[in-house]
């Protein structure tokens, strides 16, 4: 039996106004740089730092969020909580990834499971640039 062993990050896509990059430590970050011309995201820094006992995402652009030493194996339960505290005027997609490799290089992959703030949800894979929808938006 192969046994897989499961790097757990957040994702937040949220849009606001940019400041500087800052992540807490032990944790790295990523800017998402999707394939689709029409992503609404714009430029500028990224904040994610730690807030109580969680983090606090300011995102202008996608980002993908996690720390090396946060790893499973076997059988295991991921939860999370998100709150979106400025709804923008287009569909933000934030949640969770497991599965993570390569996360710093060109091929990186993982599988993603998105919420939006209308409550849809998707679930993706992004193997390097390509990003295939495993379950499609749904309410």
């Amino acid at each position: 039996m192969k046994r897989y062993v499961w790097s757990v990050i957040a994702v937040a896509v949220m849009a606001t106004s940019g400041l500087q990059a800052q992540s807490p430590a032990g944790w790295k970050l990523r800017v998402d740089r999707s394939a689709d011309a029409t992503d609404p995201d714009a430029a500028g820094n990224i904040k994610f730092t730690t807030s109580g006992a969680g983090f606090h995402a300011v995102n202008p652009q996608a980002a993908i969020y996690w720390n090396p030493a946060n790893r499973a194996s076997g059988n295991y339960t991921i939860k999370a909580s998100f709150t979106l505290l400025e709804p923008s005027n287009h569909l933000n997609y934030y949640g969770l990834i497991v599965g993570g490799k390569d996360l710093e290089g060109p091929m990186q992959s993982y599988i993603y499971f998105m919420v939006a703030q209308d409550g849809t949800w998707l679930l993706k894979q992004r193997n390097g640039q390509q990003t295939p929808t495993l379950a499609a938006r749904t309410a």
